[in-house]
C-alpha cells in the first residue's frame, strides 16, 4: 500500500460534505494479492528471491525481540500478524476503496534503489 495512496484516501474523506465524527475507510491496493504473489512481486522488483513463509507467534517472538523490539512492540505485531493470515479484507472493495498505486511500482520505486545504492 503506498502511503501516497492512503494520503489521498485520507484527504478526500476529510473534504467530502458527509463526513462528521468517526468513519471507517477501507483502502485496498488495485489488485487482491496472495503472500506468494507478493513474494514473487517484490523478487522480481529488487532481483532478490523472496518466498512467503508462514511461521507461528512464538517463532516470531524472538526475532522481533532480537530486532530490539519492546514486549509491548513485539506483541503488537504478532497481534496484526495474527489478523492478516486470515487474509480477507474486513471490509469489500469498491471503487471508493481501490487505490491506483501496484505492488511493483511501488516496490520498483522504493526498494530497489536501496539495494543498488
Amino acid at each position: 500500500m503506498d502511503p501516497r495512496d492512503v494520503g489521498d484516501v485520507a484527504a478526500a474523506r476529510l473534504l467530502a460534505a458527509d463526513w462528521t465524527g468517526r468513519q471507517v475507510q477501507a483502502v485496498h491496493g488495485p489488485a487482491d494479492l496472495t503472500w506468494h504473489g507478493v513474494a514473487e512481486i517484490v523478487s522480481a522488483a529488487t532481483g532478490h528471491p523472496v518466498r512467503a513463509e508462514q511461521i507461528g507467534d512464538d517463532d516470531l517472538r524472538p526475532g522481533l525481540t532480537a530486532a530490539g523490539l519492546t514486549e509491548r512492540q513485539v506483541e503488537a505485531v504478532v497481534g496484526m500478524a495474527a489478523g492478516l493470515r486470515d487474509s480477507e479484507p474486513e471490509d469489500p472493495r469498491t471503487v471508493l476503496t481501490t487505490t491506483p498505486t501496484t505492488l511493483a511500482a511501488w516496490a520498483h520505486e522504493h526498494l530497489r534503489p536501496l539495494l543498488t545504492a
